[in-house]
């Protein structure tokens, strides 16, 4: 079973409390699952284990370094609600990660719904990780010493912050 990993902004999603099953409020849905062409972005993992690769993937192309929250939804649960989901290289200056994205599409407002659904889901299991940017140096360190990111192919912001 595959998981998707989506970059998220927690604040938002927590301004009601949607673990007791209060709506999602509209900053949530709009800043975080902002789409483009009908599209969302998200990054596939095997399991776990691998949410840092994720992380690299998506935080290596930003031009800032900030803290960010990340969660992670069953490919398989997306597929049961009928979520279209298409491979699509991804834009990430981490060579072996291009091939791990995966494009959420044909959205709709109904389909966004269910997508917001599963995202409600993961923070009722607890499927939410916070990477501060001290975390995000180390796994952006960590990446460029074993040459598996090159330095020059990020941003000069966050170069300059490592």
């Amino acid at each position: 079973m595959s998981l998707l990993v989506r970059k998220i902004d927690k604040s938002k999603w927590l301004q009601n409390d949607i673990i007791s099953g209060e709506d999602v409020s509209a900053d949530a849905v709009t800043n975080c699952m902002k789409t483009s062409g009908n599209t969302l972005s998200t990054w596939r993992i095997d399991n776990e284990a691998q949410i840092d690769d994720a992380v690299l993937a998506i935080v290596s192309a930003h031009q800032h370094l900030d803290t960010i929250d990340v969660v992670w939804m069953s490919q398989d649960q997306l597929g049961e609600e009928d979520i279209i989901m298409q491979d699509a290289p991804g834009l990430t200056p981490v060579v072996d990660l291009v091939d791990n994205h995966v494009d959420i599409v044909d959205l709709t407002y109904k389909s966004l719904g269910k997508v917001a659904h599963c995202i409600v889901k993961c923070f009722s299991d607890n499927y939410v990780k916070r990477y501060t940017r001290g975390s995000l140096k180390k796994l952006l360190r960590t990446a460029i010493e074993s040459g598996r990111l090159k330095a020059e192919r990020i941003a000069p912001s966050v170069a300059d912050k490592l």
